[in-house]
């Protein structure tokens, strides 16, 4: 720091602005649960809601089986949307330069334009309603593009080098 003063007064700025964001955030949570805590009953979760009795239950179990659902759908298809481009598609094709351009414009997509296009094409279009298949599969669809653009394709492709350089004295004991 005695070459460059410039660098720990950016160092102390940083610093500065983690410690208020931190105490911002703590201070958030903190005035939540001291005024939201006394207010909480035995009664909101029960396993009925009613007009007298406003539960939160139902909208817990809800929000579990619409991520589970969506994550069932969008695991195995961004799994095996990897395994096609790195083992099938090849490197350099224009295919899967095409995919991954797609993933990442779609990963800077809005949750509320997602929510939107849901809506439209499978409660309207489809007609399903508001449902829980409806929601999930609009979730599965918001996280697909970020289960590509995490890059499995290239972690896939450097397993299955390792794997090909692992086997080779194998192959070479057995011939």
């Amino acid at each position: 720091y005695r070459r460059r003063p410039g660098s720990f007064f950016m160092l102390f700025l940083v610093t500065a602005a983690a410690v208020i964001t931190v105490a911002a955030l703590l201070l958030l949570v903190g005035y939540i649960l001291i005024n939201g805590i006394p207010h909480l009953k035995l009664s909101m979760f029960a396993w009925e809601y009613t007009t007298e009795n406003v539960s939160m239950m139902p909208a817990i179990i809800n929000t579990f089986t619409m991520v589970g659902m969506s994550l069932i759908i969008a695991v195995p298809l961004g799994l095996f949307s990897a395994i096609y481009l790195v083992e099938y598609a090849g490197r350099g094709n224009k295919i899967v330069a095409l995919i991954r351009l797609a993933a990442e414009t779609l990963s800077g997509i809005p949750s509320i334009v997602y929510g939107i296009f849901g809506m439209l094409f499978f409660v309207q279009l489809f007609g399903w309603g508001t449902s829980v298949l409806s929601g999930a599969l609009t979730m599965a669809l918001m996280i697909l593009p970020r289960l590509l653009r995490l890059r499995l394709s290239d972690y896939l492709f450097y397993l299955a080098i390792d794997i090909l350089f692992g086997s080779l004295p194998v192959v070479f004991y057995l011939t």
